[in-house]
């Protein structure tokens, strides 16, 4: 729950202090979590410090104070303290604190609580209580007052899936033990992938803890972790730095090469269901069924493909869901989209990612969507086209969706390598 053998760290003169009865001064340092796609900081986890127990850890005082009956107690001023590092940060960023399970039945607990809890995120250890029903009462109390719930340090065992189910958290909290390394391991990396794919299902997202190498904040991005934190990222700190450039330098190389490379994935039979219909098909209304088929599959809101012609211009043939756009689209306006077909590598925007192409961002705006999948479509290494999955909501597009586009498209340049392109004039 808190980080073990915590960095020594030097107090500066503005650090606020509360008092833990019994234990001290307990102090809060912040750890940046960012989102894996893009680096930034989306949330920051307050840490516990004891200026009066320098040679013991925070696991070690902790121990004692629930030895001394005064647990609880301790847990309480540590709230307090870190909901008052609240006010530093940036609009935006979440506060992560910490709580057990059993202590939020405690009434100086539930009184540290208290109030508007909206941009905090309450992190609860995933250790079972014996009255689960009333532990789940009061999440839902703290979810009502504008909490976001964190299941801590999930891990394999039976008992820890079924208390995911039962609490059904905003976020699941992978254990650092199955993040450190991950890269080197089949097994730790087969028990990530299916805690996302849970986890996924659910509607959470998933955070790994002790990220502590880019290798390892790679593997969290090639599983479809969503949330990243770890002394590689960003060590604890008593105030929260402005930006973290190397992390985001890492998380979008990582991205890039997603982007880039094959993804391995189970067969997909609903997608088969959608692409038989292609096998031999020379008819546009083929696409377009099969578009539409696959926007409610992949769950976007739609799904566009633009034919190119020789004067590098795209014309959209046929949409999943609404009429096809009749405009003329020079590929030179759009040089993210241009960089997909002449390397064949997948490319993404967002309307609220400033990194990624004003092009496409500015087109989003203007039909009312937030995030963009553009997968090429190549036949013989020609480039035909390109497909392109759109979502009205800010979507995080996983390996997953990124399978099902690259394999989607491979069935629909097929059905254009046969079908007669239309000769498409440049726009005047």
């Amino acid at each position: 729950m808190y980080l073990a053998h915590p960095p020594r760290l030097s107090r500066s003169a503005a650090a606020p202090r509360r008092v833990a009865p019994v234990f001290g001064d307990v102090e809060m340092v912040l750890q940046p979590i960012v989102d894996v796609s893009s680096g930034v900081v989306v949330a920051a986890e307050a840490l516990a410090r004891f200026t009066g127990r320098p040679d013991e850890s925070v696991e070690e005082t902790f121990a004692l104070a629930y030895a001394s009956g005064r647990g609880a107690h301790l847990e309480a001023a540590c709230i307090r303290a870190a909901r008052a590092k609240r006010a530093e940060l940036l609009p935006g960023i979440a506060l992560t604190l910490n709580v057990s399970p059993d202590a939020l039945m405690h009434q100086a607990v539930k009184q540290a609580l208290a109030g508007d809890l909206t941009g905090v995120i309450v992190e609860i250890t995933e250790h079972a209580s014996p009255n689960l029903a009333a532990s789940r009462t009061l999440i839902e109390d703290l979810r009502a007052r504008g909490a976001k719930i964190a299941v801590d340090d999930t891990g394999t065992g039976y008992a820890g899936l079924l208390r995911l189910t039962e609490v059904r958290p905003d976020i699941v909290k992978l254990d650092r033990g199955l993040v450190t390394g991950l890269r080197d391991s089949i097994e730790k990396s087969a028990v990530i992938e299916a805690l996302v794919s849970l986890s996924h299902r659910m509607g959470a997202q998933v955070l790994g803890e002790g990220v502590q190498t880019q290798d390892d904040l790679i593997g969290l991005a090639e599983l479809g972790v969503d949330l990243a934190q770890g002394w590689f990222i960003a060590m604890p700190s008593w105030t929260l730095p402005a930006g973290l450039p190397e992390a985001v330098v890492a998380c979008r190389a990582a991205r890039t090469a997603l982007m880039r490379h094959e993804t391995v994935s189970a067969t997909d039979t609903g997608l088969q269901s959608i692409t038989a219909a292609l096998a031999g098909s020379v008819r546009v209304t083929d696409l377009s069924a099969a578009l539409a088929a696959a926007a409610s599959s992949f769950g976007v809101d739609l799904i566009g493909l633009s034919t190119l012609s020789a004067g590098g211009v795209l014309r959209e043939l046929t949409a999943s869901t609404v009429p096809a756009d009749s405009r003329f689209y020079r590929l030179s306006d759009f040089p993210a989209t241009k960089s997909a077909l002449i390397t064949g590598n997948m490319v993404e925007a967002h309307v609220d990612d400033a990194h990624t192409d004003s092009a496409e961002r500015a087109q989003l705006l203007r039909d009312g969507m937030s995030s963009l999948l553009v997968t090429p479509v190549i036949s013989r290494g020609r480039p035909l086209g390109v497909l392109e999955l759109q979502h009205r909501s800010h979507r995080r597009w996983t390996t997953n969706d990124m399978t099902r586009a690259r394999m989607l498209a491979r069935h629909v340049a097929g059905v254009m390598a046969r079908l007669e392109r239309p000769q498409l004039a440049p726009a005047g």
